[in-house]
């Protein structure tokens, strides 16, 4: 069976759906062609030049990053640059580059929970839950002679899904008016007279996307010559899904023993600590990366202390200040985790769908720094 870059792109979707992305981000494929057919996979956090060169010997047909190779639009094709010469390197050996980056770092199961996993946290939930505007709110008016048979025709449709549950819907009844012209066909009713009629007001939860063909099968089933509906735009707070997680510790532990517990969970060799060692910790934070911009909401939150990366000077200064804890871990050491997630998920997808891949960690990635004594 072919494997193409368009199938692992597939699952990768499903791990890590694009649309949760934040509005700045560029996930997806970065480089290559959808056509292109896949072997063996790398994953990396990094688009580096050396993980190229080493793909090119190792034979790598796709390499799965966390980090784009492409923020900003490129205004130039210049193989002088590092960046244009990664391009021009991996569309010449045929290798595709895909990135998950803010959407991986959100989702369930992503990034943040798996951090929240390592540090033994519990009632896992995110710090700035993820707000989705894709659903809408179908509204359709039906005479009550005809209430089931436009159910039936809607759950035919992806419409009425909540979770994990499916058939969804709110109806109530109610008086229509109306008055047919000389132009139409009215179901009930006649040219020119005023009609009050018994009707239900269906109400049930759609997806944007789905609207139209919703609407089209719904019409084949509803007498009215012309479908009176509306649609509502809603939006959707996820319970699960957002940026960084909070949580609580099963035991309160000091400061000092909650970085014991960083080092050995994330095989690490050291972290860097804000605050008082002693400091009791029970209700914790954590959040990948680059951590410094969700401080104004860690504060608000209640946590003891904070688990990140890549905080700055003056963020420590705030931490001080508002009488809480921080360990900084490192931007490569909170992300390279994904890895070992990442690849027993594709696996699964593999294996399921019966490909043949060599799915594997890139061997040469390193931290960009290093300590000197």
């Amino acid at each position: 069976m072919l494997i193409t870059v368009n199938d692992i792109i597939g699952a990768m979707q499903s791990i890590a759906p694009p649309n949760l992305a934040e509005s700045w981000d560029n996930v997806g494929l970065q480089v290559g062609d959808p056509t292109w057919p896949v072997h063996r996979i790398w994953i990396a956090l990094d688009p580096l030049p050396e993980v190229i060169q080493a793909a090119i010997t190792e034979k790598i047909d796709l390499i799965i990053t966390h980090h784009p190779l492409i923020f900003k639009p490129i205004k130039s094709i210049n193989l002088s640059v590092p960046h244009t010469k990664i391009i021009h390197k991996a569309i010449a050996h045929k290798i595709a580059i895909y990135s998950a980056h803010t959407n991986l770092d959100k989702v369930i199961g992503g990034i943040n929970d798996i951090l929240a996993n390592k540090l033994n946290m519990m009632d896992i939930r995110p710090i700035i839950p993820e707000i989705s505007s894709d659903k809408a709110k179908l509204v359709i008016f039906v005479p009550q002679t005809h209430v089931q048979k436009v159910l039936d025709a809607l759950f035919e449709t992806r419409a009425g899904i909540i979770g994990s549950y499916t058939k969804c819907s709110f109806r109530s009844e109610g008086i229509g008016t109306y008055q047919p012209s000389e132009l139409s066909s009215p179901w009930l009713g006649h040219d020119g007279q005023f009609e009050q009629a018994n009707e239900s007001r269906i109400e049930t939860i759609i997806s944007l996307k789905d609207a139209q063909d919703i609407l089209h099968h719904v019409e084949k089933n509803h007498p009215y010559e012309t479908l009176a509906y509306d649609i509502y735009p809603i939006k959707e707070i996820s319970a699960n899904q957002g940026l960084g997680r909070l949580g609580h510790l099963k035991e309160q532990i000091s400061l000092k023993a909650l970085a014991d517990r960083v080092i050995k969970n994330l095989n690490l060799s050291y972290v860097r600590i804000i605050g008082d060692p002693e400091l009791p910790v029970k209700q914790l934070a954590v959040c990948s990366g680059s951590g410094g911009s969700l401080l104004n909401k860690i504060i608000s939150s209640g946590v003891q202390a904070y688990v990140t990366g890549d905080l700055k000077y003056h963020d420590a200064r705030t931490i001080e200040m508002n009488h809480i804890g921080a360990i900084d871990v490192g931007h490569y050491e909170s992300e390279h985790i994904f890895i070992d997630s990442i690849i027993p998920q594709l696996q699964t997808f593999a294996k399921k769908n019966h490909w043949s891949l060599d799915i594997l960690p890139c061997p040469i990635e390193q931290n960009p720094f290093y300590l000197k004594t």
